[in-house]
């Protein structure tokens, strides 16, 4: 990025991770060996049902949480005083803070090494293979680690009042949305937008031809089947009760090879090339199969994920395949036009504000030819809110560098401009507020002039479409170059002081959230977000996203109620119980 100069200056590791459990610190005079050494001559099988099972944990409170209780179920008798070797390593390290044994990454690392590797002769016994098993696993948590220094490495470099915010991003942002998360919630957002999604493929004529071969590809006759397959997949995860992996298993009958043939579109294969930038292909192809009719939830979070998230990116691969002439030119940039901005926002902008405010969509203002426009204005009394719809993910391996530098450049050419080899200046979401604001600042928008520019409170808003997005630090970076530029609009003489910081939103936030910001209406929440993270003396409450401030806001409220669209839409959706084809179980152990 052209005008982003960056100045070095030291801080320390001012981010407060969770310690994860690495080799070195629980085998401080023992030579580390690579993970393949460690499980040489060990049970594949054992391998990849510890890793679902490390998988099949809660994120929160956890019972394995208890670092005491996990190494008593990890450990057999024989293994007892290596145990209590291994927790009183835990008790020093944790006198400065939790120590943390399981994390996802380790645990999806741990499947994608072994799942195409071949089973090979058993040279290890049971107890010498739990040991190297557990030595195996904390070198991948130092893998994990070394990659987290480059974060605080290349977040030093950077200007002065971005080097806490940027750590904190850098080191946590290629597993964030693996780590932080309600499954209940992301259940409920996935499908509410789920329905969204299909309700459009099967209205707009040019993506009806898609649908078709999506539900082709699936064998379902309808959208609602394809979607109540996922589901009752989805609810094996929702409904479990104990910690540990999930099978689920096909009963015999006269639908066998039909739910099979379903569930097969979504399993991974011995043969297939494991993606393993950002777990792409376990993101992709969430279960494996055991036996016959018995398939392994490999992670949760994914097979929830494949409700809406991960139907893109089928359609996407359906859309290939396709005749030119049915085939839809730059999907990603249709999907998101026509989708994620004007139905999915159009319609969750107006949930929230339906009434007693002036409101313009992107569409109303380009029809009114308005040159870039807004994606969707409001103004409410002297409250004015711009957003802009982005619906973007960075390159899988750019996301899992966990550079500084890489960050700035990728998500600079996405959000904040992007300069082509002949100088040109694309404008995107922070140049297009930008401009905007500008607008108003002039009274330059002809649909709506009746305020004063000195009174009206400015909210600039990006609206994101995932909840990687909400990683602490992220909002920092994009409000960073906002404030570059509100600076080149006080030395025009605008008013800029009642401009407000930008906020992140995730779209998934306003559709939980959607009946208690009827209440509580979003500009009420955005002024005391920032005032929050204005007058909070800790540094890390700063980079707390809009999302969790809002959560806990509505939630010590009493406005946490679910979205009315499952009332409405569901027993619609699902009027038939879901067929009792397939059963279920949470093994209690590996």
């Amino acid at each position: 990025m052209g005008t982003k100069k960056h100045r070095k200056a030291n801080i320390g590791n001012v981010v407060r991770l969770g310690q994860i459990l690495e080799f070195e610190v629980a085998f401080p005079n023992e030579k580390k060996l690579s993970v393949e050494e460690y499980l040489k001559g060990g049970s594949r099988d054992i391998i990849l049902n510890a890793a679902a099972f490390f998988l099949g944990f809660k994120n929160n409170n956890s019972i394995y949480a208890d670092n005491r209780k996990f190494l008593e179920m990890f450990f057999r008798k024989e293994n007892h005083d290596f145990a209590n070797h291994i927790y009183e390593k835990i008790k020093i390290i944790e006198e400065n803070g939790k120590a943390q044994i399981i994390t996802p990454y380790s645990s999806l690392k741990l499947f994608e090494l072994f799942f195409s590797k071949a089973e090979e002769p058993e040279t290890q016994n049971q107890a010498e293979f739990e040991v190297n098993l557990f030595k195996a696993y904390l070198t991948l948590n130092s893998e994990f680690t070394r990659k987290q220094e480059v974060g605080f490495t290349t977040a030093k470099e950077c200007e002065d009042q971005l080097q806490a915010p940027m750590s904190s991003f850098c080191t946590q942002y290629p597993i964030f949305d693996k780590t932080t998360y309600k499954i209940e919630d992301i259940w409920i957002t996935q499908t509410i937008k789920a329905i969204y999604l299909f309700t459009f493929l099967e209205a707009h004529s040019k993506t009806k031809n898609l649908l078709n071969a999506f539900l082709t590809h699936f064998n379902c006759t309808t959208w609602q089947e394809y979607v109540k397959n996922i589901m009752s997949l989805t609810m094996s995860v929702i409904q479990k009760q104990k910690e540990s992996h999930t099978d689920i298993i096909v009963e015999p009958g006269h639908n066998f090879e039909q739910d099979c043939a379903f569930i097969e579109k979504l399993i991974v294969f011995e043969q297939d090339d494991l993606d393993q930038n950002d777990f792409i292909t376990l993101r992709a192809k969430p279960l494996y199969k055991v036996n016959d009719g018995v398939y392994r939830i490999i992670f949760d979070l994914f097979v929830v994920e494949k409700t809406f998230k991960g139907v893109y990116f089928l359609l996407r691969d359906v859309n290939k395949t396709l005749p030119s002439a049915t085939r839809i030119k730059e999907i990603k940039s249709f999907y998101g036009d026509e989708f994620s901005e004007k139905i999915l926002c159009y319609k969750v902008i107006e949930s929230i504000y339906p009434e007693k405010c002036i409101r313009f969509s992107g569409k109303d203002l380009a029809d009114m030819n308005i040159n870039a426009e807004s994606d969707y204005y409001v103004r409410k009394g002297n409250n004015l809110l711009l957003f802009e719809s982005k619906d973007f993910l960075i390159a899988a391996d750019k996301k899992m560098s966990f550079d500084f530098n890489v960050y700035e450049d990728a998500f600079g050419k996405i959000l904040d401009y992007e300069e082509s080899t002949d100088g040109k200046i694309k404008a995107k979401a922070v140049l297009q507020l930008t401009n905007n604001i500008r607008r108003i600042l002039k009274k330059e928008f002809p649909p709506d002039q009746d305020y004063h520019y000195r009174n009206v409170y400015i909210y600039p808003i990006l609206v994101t479409h995932d909840h990687q997005y909400d990683t602490p630090g992220f909002n920092e970076l994009i409000d960073f170059w906002l404030q570059d530029e509100l600076q080149k609009l006080k030395a025009e003489g605008l008013y800029i002081q009642k401009v407000k910081p930008l906020t992140v939103v995730n779209i998934d936030s306003l559709i939980r959230f959607q009946i208690g910001l009827l209440v509580a209406p979003l500009h009420k929440l955005l002024m005391l977000y920032h005032e929050f993270k204005q007058n909070e003396d800790d540094l890390f409450s700063r980079f707390i996203p809009f999302s969790f401030f809002m959560e806990r806001y509505l939630h010590q409220k009493g406005l946490w109620n679910p979205p009315p669209i499952i009332e409405l839409l569901g027993p619609a959706l699902f009027k038939e119980e879901f067929e009792e084809r397939r059963k279920i179980e949470s093994v209690g152990s590996f």
